[in-house]
């Protein structure tokens, strides 16, 4: 998936490495001064959490899966995070728009994350599908 930012065009993927490359990417101090891999799980958590209070998804977490999807299309996409994010426009950071990356990386949360919200998706019960299988 192509996801643009301002001018420039960002080749995001999500699979099963994403994962890994999120926890490679980003640390977290835990007690005792230690530092320990990030779970990708915690950022979905998070912005789950700030879209039961809000209508807006908790940046940070978006900003690091956006970026470990890059990480996971392209593993020699080189600039840190921190640049990463200082390069974007300042309205970048509008989540309420519906055509911004927010957007797009909402998406790739939840598809890979929560596959049975999608919209328009019903699943069909036993019935239905025995019914179906025996004609």
């Amino acid at each position: 998936m192509l996801i643009k930012v301002g001018e420039k065009s960002y080749e995001a993927t999500f699979n099963a490495f994403t994962p890994i490359a999120y926890s490679r990417c980003f640390n977290e101090v835990v007690d005792g001064g230690r530092k320990r891999p990030k779970d990708i799980a915690d950022a979905v958590s998070k912005i789950a959490g700030s879209l039961m209070t809000s209508d807006v998804p908790a940046i940070v977490p978006m900003l690091e899966i956006f970026y470990a999807c890059i990480k996971t299309a392209n593993p020699k996409f080189d600039t840190g995070f921190d640049e990463w994010v200082s390069s974007f426009p300042s309205d970048a950071y509008n989540l309420e728009r519906k055509d911004g990356w927010a957007s797009d990386v909402m998406r790739i949360v939840e598809d890979n994350f929560f596959p049975s919200a999608k919209e328009n998706v019903e699943a069909a019960t036993a019935e239905e599908e025995s019914a179906a299988a025996a004609k």
